[in-house]
């Protein structure tokens, strides 16, 4: 029905042809406004980047599904817990609204005046001024930021939030620039990063485990894989599920998909595969766009997760909530004591408690110690300038960013994530103090 561009790395697979849609893939995540509607999602609907093979097909499948175009001025749907919860399926119709690039036009409730001190936490987080707020970056985010900015507007309608989920590359190279109020990125700039608005700071808001999604009816529910197993897959040394399980059948061709885009996901997941084996993975071939040997590339964990959701036979990496959202099998993946595990609240918890010195210059948490730890696990980062040009929406920003990451984490477990430890709640609130105005004046005390 539409032309599409093909992204392939290495060599394909016999009979691996999959007909799918492509979809739109930059997500816009709208907060403010009045409520619309009742029936808004802040979870991932799967969504497809532009791969398939060039021989004839094992399973063509038309099953994908579009990005949804998320509202946050709709309520978003409630879900549960995933160590209890049947993921939602994903709907296999794209979304027909058109989503606005311009924040939307809010009513303004009768609020308080901000303290004197312009104190953070508690009430005084919703004591702002009015501001309209841009902001891009990290996908791996987007389904926890799109619950986080409709909670938070209700309680605070003066502050509208246009998100672009675009990927953590995009994100940095937007804030860097001036074009955004923040960007969010898996991967922290480097020490002493400038950009066009000077000094930056970067504040930690996400937690979450990386799911091994796959899509292969022989393996049944978390097959068991070790980090050499993934690595190989994704190298091209293991193409068939029968070495895996040797219930599938001989000739299960294994059609592993990588980030095609600028990732924070890609960094955490090569640093993980370098951590479990770097003879088969080595360093060289960790970052946020490595040159992965074998496979397909999607745009986005929503991207990924649509051609996994679409195609047999393939294996993906994605925030854990897309998997629960597209209704993925996900693998129990071996950790550094041995032991098989699922991503879960609590398996992400215990690998991040591993690492308590977590900092910007120190941000990675893969293969952490404990019989209990899911190894691919990652933080995710909001990055804003030291220095607000425009005092009223500093404030609104660093205030909705203090309720985000300390009291709006009740959000996190619902729909795949993982409540920040206090330490990295103490470690945002922080950084957030450090925020100025134009004239190195503290904006918050």
């Amino acid at each position: 029905m539409f032309g599409f561009k093909r992204i392939t790395q290495g060599t394909t697979e016999a009979g691996r042809r999959r007909s799918r849609t492509p979809w739109l893939i930059g997500t816009m995540v709208l907060a403010g406004g009045l409520v619309a509607a009742a029936c808004g999602s802040g979870t991932p609907s799967a969504a497809k980047k532009t791969t398939s093979t060039t021989s004839s097909s094992k399973k063509n499948s038309t099953a994908t599904t579009a990005p949804s175009t998320t509202s946050t001025t709709a309520a978003p749907s409630t879900t549960t817990t995933p160590t209890t919860a049947k993921p939602a399926a994903a709907s296999t119709t794209p979304t027909t609204a058109k989503a606005s690039t311009t924040p939307a036009t809010t009513a303004t409730a009768p609020t308080a005046a901000p303290t004197a001190n312009n104190a953070l936490g508690g009430s005084n987080d919703f004591n702002t001024p009015a501001a309209s707020l841009t902001g891009a970056g990290s996908t791996f985010d987007q389904p926890l930021f799109a619950r986080q900015f409709y909670d938070y507007n209700k309680d605070n309608s003066k502050v509208s939030v246009n998100y672009a989920s675009v990927g953590s590359g995009t994100g940095e190279t937007d804030i860097l620039a001036g074009s955004v109020n923040f960007g969010a990125s898996d991967v922290p700039e480097p020490a002493g990063t400038t950009g066009s608005g000077g000094a930056i700071l970067q504040v930690p808001v996400v937690l979450g485990g990386i799911a091994m999604a796959y899509n292969e009816p022989c393996l049944g529910k978390n097959v068991h894989l070790t980090g050499t197993q993934i690595a190989q897959i994704y190298s091209g040394k293991i193409t068939d599920w029968n070495t895996i399980d040797s219930s599938c059948p001989t000739g299960s061709a294994i059609e592993p998909v990588y980030r095609a885009d600028s990732s924070g996901t890609s960094n955490a997941f090569t640093h993980y595969l370098t951590s479990a084996d770097a003879a088969d993975w080595p360093a060289s071939l960790d970052g946020k766009q490595p040159a992965f040997p074998k496979g397909e590339g999607g745009n986005g964990n929503a991207g990924v997760a649509g051609d996994v959701q679409g195609g047999a036979g393939t294996i993906g990496y994605v925030e854990l909530a897309y998997a629960l959202q597209s209704g993925l099998n996900y693998a129990a993946v071996e950790n550094s004591s041995g032991a098989y595990v699922v991503p879960s609240d609590a398996s992400v918890a215990a690998d991040a408690a591993a690492f308590p010195a977590v900092s910007a210059t120190n941000y990675l948490i893969v293969n952490g110690s404990g019989a209990g730890s899911y190894p691919i696990s990652t933080y995710s980062w909001v990055i804003v300038y030291q220095k607000q040009s425009n005092t009223s929406n500093g404030i609104a920003l660093g205030k909705m960013l203090d309720w985000m990451a300390t009291a709006g984490q009740s959000d996190s477990a619902a729909i795949g994530y993982v409540p920040l430890p206090a330490n990295i709640q103490s470690l945002a609130e922080a950084t957030i103090n450090q925020m100025q105005n134009s004239s190195g004046q503290p904006l918050f005390s």
